[in-house]
């Protein structure tokens, strides 16, 4: 019974750290602070280049489920959204990615016809038509 109860707890020690959201960086300054002095804020030397946000929906038309191949997304929570021709919202899913270049699966269960998937992160938006059979 005890070995029950402690992988319980472990198991959920596990979840929650997984379903906490990564804090968000505010900028590329780097501080710097010592007893002598004051803060001092030294900016990185690093340029990052912005890749183009894309997705790649296969197959398409689809039955059940449908493979989505990102890339140009930042590590962190992407939200997944399934709206009907009209825009009624089918489903919305939130998963998180951690390196912006990765496939997802989705899963749904709609009638058959004409959707729109969305893939939201932060103020970037991307749409897609999926043809569920």
């Amino acid at each position: 019974m005890k070995k029950i109860v402690l992988l319980f707890f472990t198991f959920l020690g596990i979840c929650s750290c997984f379903s906490q959201e990564l804090p968000e960086k505010k900028d590329s300054m780097i501080v710097l602070q010592s007893k002598n002095t004051n803060i001092l804020p030294l900016k990185s030397d690093v340029v990052k280049t912005k890749e183009k946000i894309s997705a790649r929906i296969f197959p398409n038309p689809a039955k059940n489920k449908v493979e989505i191949e990102i890339s140009g997304f930042e590590p962190g929570y992407i939200k997944l959204q399934l709206l009907t021709n009209t825009g009624k919202l089918v489903r919305e899913e939130k998963r998180l990615v951690l390196t912006g270049n990765e496939t997802i699966i989705f899963m749904f269960s709609e009638i058959a016809g004409l959707y729109y998937l969305l893939l939201k992160q932060g103020t970037q938006m991307l749409k897609n038509k999926l043809i569920i059979q």
